[in-house]
């Protein structure tokens, strides 16, 4: 493996801490071609304290327990823990380490969490919250992320053998508890820390070698707070939302790869009422509420066990299984195939459903819903109550996500837009006085359609009550619409309404 390291061939954009005081985060922009690198800063390791770090490691491998990250509450912790590990095999086998200094103890302490407990390399990547994705496309080319702020840029890490990259993809694989091998050389996985993992394995299917692509998962997803604050949603697009939930409406989130839509559904579904029952159908479990009531399914694919082939159980399964639970929603991360149609076949029987799907515009998403393997019939289309279009866009030097359009599905062919984004003001303009759901809620509870449409604006205060006093945590937005729920005039009046 080589570490490219930072020289005067770069200027320093930006630097920001991953591990204080260990490892940094520096995007250097080259002054010659004025391309961007993600550069990883850590200490060196040589001579006396390589060879510490070195035998350390060995011995380390042999004796100490696997040390869960998720039992131990800080880094500093972790530092702790592993020097008393480090002192117990020193008394132990009698080694003679020699003179180090704090410094070195600490340094070489840091080297060995990060490739004993963590990611190895990419450890300090994993730790930055501004990274997206992380992937490597084969031996002898750099690590690439994606960078919330700068996009897609390629690091300073670079496997240059097929064997260290062979043997790091094999330890990833090894930490979701899956094995990989030239006879299954594609394994999707999800890391401990909950993040996605697609590897291809040596030459098998991949022409330069062992790849990996990893979706780093967000522990405390993000509120509809912040995606109002970042400008991805309006508050009334937020309020409308949160009526329609409460009386079971469903929606379908669209958009392609990488636009945010597990993220908008996450933050939306968080406005179901605490009493409802959720189920949650996914292949990797992203999705991440604060209700209690709620059952997570996960997809299993075949793989053997002790010889014995244990049988794979699809979306289509759990999905078919989820009615017999009487869920009041249903929430599939991605449709793609049959599990779609049992999905669709739930809505027009009275429950929720919630999902995502990729498709770069209402028409078609639905052309897509009506083809195989998914062919929905064109009657059960508007059972599917809204659509969203989340897209990823470039507004002057800064790329962000928004909700273009929120229309609800009249048919098959037919949509009402309520919301739509402009992009020369970056803002939502709202058409809810023409939705036909809002009025067929009046029809169902006995409302008037302006007492309805006050509720809407109603809510919208609260929310922007929270987004003025940065009410943006997970459990405190959680707090707020449960207690709304369960409390309404105690938030009323919190919110002075």
């Amino acid at each position: 493996m080589r570490i490219i390291p930072f020289t005067e061939e770069y200027r320093v954009i930006e630097r920001y801490p991953l591990i204080e005081p260990f490892a940094y985060a520096v995007i250097g922009e080259h002054l010659e071609t004025g391309n961007y690198l993600y550069f990883v800063d850590e200490p060196s390791l040589t001579g006396r304290a390589y060879r510490v770090y070195k035998t350390l490691l060995d011995y380390l491998l042999i004796e100490v327990p696997e040390i869960k990250v998720e039992a131990v509450s800080s880094y500093r912790e972790l530092l702790e823990e592993m020097y008393v590990h480090v002192e117990n095999i020193i008394r132990k086998y009698k080694l003679v380490i020699g003179e180090l200094s704090d410094w070195e103890w600490a340094t070489v302490l840091y080297y060995i969490i990060r490739d004993l407990i963590g990611y190895g390399p990419i450890e300090p990547v994993m730790r930055d919250d501004n990274i997206e994705d992380v992937s490597c496309d084969g031996v002898g080319k750099p690590i690439y992320v994606w960078h919330r702020k700068y996009e897609s840029l390629p690091t300073n890490i670079v496997f240059e053998s097929e064997e260290a990259l062979d043997e790091f993809v094999t330890k990833l694989v090894h930490k979701s508890g899956r094995s990989v091998s030239v006879a299954t050389p594609i394994v999707d996985a999800q890391l401990p820390d909950g993040s996605r993992l697609c590897v291809t394995y040596k030459r098998e299917v991949s022409v330069e070698g062992s790849t990996f692509t990893i979706r780093k998962f967000r522990r405390k997803p993000f509120t509809f707070v912040e995606l109002i604050q970042y400008g991805s949603i309006s508050p009334e697009i937020a309020a409308y939302f949160w009526l329609l939930l409460e009386h079971k409406r469903s929606f379908l989130v669209i958009g392609v790869t990488g636009s945010g839509k597990t993220t908008l559904l996450n933050a939306l579904a968080t406005f179901i009422p605490p009493y409802m029952k959720i189920i949650t159908v996914e292949e990797v479990p992203e999705i991440n509420l604060p209700h209690e009531h709620w059952v997570r399914l996960v997809s299993r694919s075949a793989f053997a066990a002790s010889g014995e082939k244990v049988a794979e159980i699809t979306l289509f399964d759990l999905v078919k299984a989820t009615l017999r639970m009487r869920p009041d929603y249903i929430i599939v991360g991605e449709i793609r195939g049959e599990e779609a149609f049992v999905l669709f076949q739930a809505t027009s029987t009275g429950h929720g459903g919630i999902s995502t799907m990729h498709a770069e515009d209402f028409h078609s998403a639905v052309r897509r819903l009506e083809s195989p393997p998914m062919n929905i019939p064109p009657h059960y289309i508007p059972t599917m109550n809204v659509m969203l279009h989340i897209k990823r866009i470039k507004l002057g030097d800064r790329t962000v996500r928004r909700v273009v359009e929120v229309a609800e599905v009249i048919s098959d062919r037919e949509f009402n837009t309520v919301f739509k984004w402009n992009p020369r003001t970056d803002e939502h303009t709202s058409f809810i006085e023409k939705s036909k759901l809002l009025r067929d809620i009046c029809e169902e509870t006995g409302y008037d359609f302006t007492e309805l449409l006050t509720e809407v604006y109603t809510r919208k205060r609260i929310i922007d009550w929270m987004v003025r006093n940065n009410i943006s945590d997970f459990s405190d937005v959680a707090k707020v619409v449960t207690q709304f729920y369960r409390r309404r005039e105690k938030v009323l009046k919190l919110v002075k309404l």
